[in-house]
């Protein structure tokens, strides 16, 4: 299934200012430069220079004292002002966010251009400028939040008009994010990387890939009126924002964690009869651990001497989570196994009443519920030989089991961000990031016979080039891919997911085109047992998504234009043996389904 999707936008904004978005996360810095009568100056040269890379863009003003510098990244700058018969005009601190354009208005004194006025940006302006209704999560929140297993997305959450059916104190590290936008569904929302596309293809509200938090420098929650360059989604927008390196070198290594050895026992382990289990709480080991180094690429004395030029941003994130998992079940017991129902004619745990076992020939009761060795079916008493034994004196309502197995976790993080500056009017900025997740579930519907086994490597990169032709002319380029994969399979250590294991052996309807021959069906005899779940894996699925796109930004005087198209194709290869859902009275099990009723 492709899907091709080709938007164009033109966006014209009259009177005074306009905002100047890119699909990149860019936005503008612009405002009046006046004299200390309130009357405008033109001609007057502004300089918008980036605090952390040294960047200038230079811009005049207008014959309306107006001038704006658009297509520029998020960050802190500088705003200065020259002018023949006046000091010079120093504002720094100025925080410009994306997508969401800052007005800075300059007032120059009279006096020497030798002399300098210095203002430092110290308060939240007012964001008048586009009636995009849209939020920050800024690097200090993102530093200082105490973070339930550093997923940044989980922040957005600060934000009105997004909520979660779980609370920001939720333990989360992971692809699940869970987030409603204006009442949208989990699936419903956006969400990118630098630009690229970071909700998978097929849409059920998990994320390529999970950013570090430590190289996130903002994310931008969209939540109404956003221009129609975004798209893909009504609901609402999360863009997260990676960090630029900076003139200076900067580093951290870090690690945090859990353990049992901190932890209670839960109720349930305190009611086995096994001391493995009542005596002490299950193993949980948490590590997430990293490092994050950033700075210049230069050559001392030969290139980029002024370092200014090339910048990196490096980190790699570990999470090593070992957990176990307690499960209590209803199983058929020993006797059962052999067709001897004689627990169930007086009072037992299973039933609220006796329950005889007939015989379909006659109708009438087997003698003492036990049913003849030459009546018994083989691949019957396999079905049940799958199923584990009851744990010896553990009662615990009609459950006569209870199994702790653990349940590891990997996850890795790779990011990497360089930021080239040419020279003056080209800026080239390079984004990837890979990510790996891996888990071996403890249980498969309560029971360990054919647990699945998952491996999510997921990826997204983007490039962005911005040309500023000349102060009223500003080109933006942008391209990135992103890519989901989803291998699901069947742990095979131990074979406990063999059907031969257990002496099952009918023929199949349909032999061919198994894609695990040997693998048990699946098995419901009915409340209260449990059902042996032989599940629908092993599955494969990757959605690809590659994006294209390019705005051009003309000023003409007060106004800005803006006319921009993208390009985006989006796939999805899909493996499924089976729908996971079935129909009514169908099976998830490519191996079969054997439900059995007393009805």
């Amino acid at each position: 299934m492709q899907k091709t999707r080709i938007a164009i936008g033109v966006a014209t904004v009259c009177l005074l200012v306009t905002t100047a978005f890119a699909q990149s996360d860019s936005s503008q810095i612009s405002g009046f430069v006046k004299d200390p009568s309130g009357s405008i100056v033109p001609n007057v040269t502004v300089t918008v220079t980036n605090e952390a890379t040294n960047q200038e863009r230079k811009v005049q003003t207008n014959e309306s004292g107006y001038y704006v510098a658009t297509n520029i990244r998020p960050g802190f700058y500088t705003i200065s002002a020259e002018a023949t018969g006046f000091k010079k005009f120093v504002k720094t601190g100025n925080k410009l966010d994306a997508s969401l354009p800052l007005t800075v208005d300059v007032t120059l004194d009279v006096g020497a251009v030798t002399e300098t006025v210095e203002v430092v940006a110290s308060t939240a302006t007012v964001q008048s400028d586009t009636a995009t209704v849209g939020r920050l999560v800024e690097r200090s929140q993102i530093e200082n939040m105490m973070l339930n297993g550093r997923n940044p997305m989980w922040l957005a959450q600060l934000k009105a008009g997004v909520r979660s059916g779980q609370s920001l104190a939720r333990f989360n590290y992971d692809l699940n994010n869970d987030l409603q936008i204006n009442g949208g569904r989990t699936q419903d929302f956006a969400m990118s990387f630098d630009g690229a596309v970071a909700i998978r293809t097929r849409a059920n509200g998990t994320s390529i890939g999970v950013a570090d938090v430590d190289t996130v420098q903002e994310i931008q929650v969209l939540t109404a009126n956003y221009n129609a360059e975004y798209g893909r989604s009504g609901s609402g927008q999360v863009r997260i924002v990676t960090r630029s390196g900076t003139r200076d070198f900067h580093g951290s290594l870090y690690e945090y964690f859990r353990n049992n050895v901190l932890d209670a026992n839960s109720w349930e382990r305190n009611r086995s009869t096994n001391p493995s289990q009542n005596e002490k709480p299950p193993a949980r080991k948490f590590n997430q651990f990293g490092y994050i180094v950033d700075g210049p690429v230069y050559i001392p004395g030969v290139w980029n001497t002024d370092r200014n030029k090339l910048f990196f941003l490096w980190s790699q994130e570990w999470v090593r989570f070992r957990e176990e998992a307690t499960e209590t079940s209803t199983v058929p017991t020993a006797l059962m196994r052999e067709g001897n129902f004689s627990e169930l004619l007086g009072p037992n745990t299973f039933f609220s009443t006796p329950r005889t076992i007939n015989d379909p020939d006659t109708g009438q009761p087997f003698p003492g519920n036990v049913i003849p060795a030459g009546r018994l079916s083989s691949n019957g008493l396999a079905l049940l030989r799958a199923y584990p034994l009851p744990t010896p004196g553990f009662i615990q309502g009609t459950n006569n089991f209870i199994q702790t197995r653990p349940q590891p976790t990997n996850q890795r993080k790779d990011t990497i961000a360089l930021d080239f500056n040419p020279v003056e009017k080209h800026s080239f900025r390079f984004r990837h990031q890979n990510y790996s997740w891996k888990r071996l579930d403890a249980f498969r519907g309560g029971l360990d016979r054919a647990v699945t086994d998952w491996n999510r490597p997921n990826k997204t990169a983007s490039v962005n080039y911005v040309w500023t032709v000349s102060p009223t002319i500003v080109n933006e380029f942008l391209t990135s891919a992103s890519i989901d994969r989803v291998y699901i399979g069947v742990q095979r250590e131990g074979g406990r997911f063999e059907r031969s294991r257990y002496g099952i052996d009918y023929p199949y309807i349909f032999p061919e085109r198994k894609e695990i021959f040997d693998k048990i069906p699946t098995v419901a005899l009915g409340t209260p047992f449990r059902e042996l779940d032989g599940g629908p894996y092993p599955a494969f699925s990757s959605g690809p998504i590659y994006v294209v796109s390019n705005n051009f930004t003309k000023v003409f005087s007060n106004h800005t234009f803006k006319v921009g198209a993208l390009f985006e194709r989006s796939g999805q290869n899909d493996f499924d043996q089976i729908n996971v859902t079935g129909v009514p009275g169908g099976t998830n099990n490519q191996n079969g389904r054997f439900s059995f009723t007393d009805n």
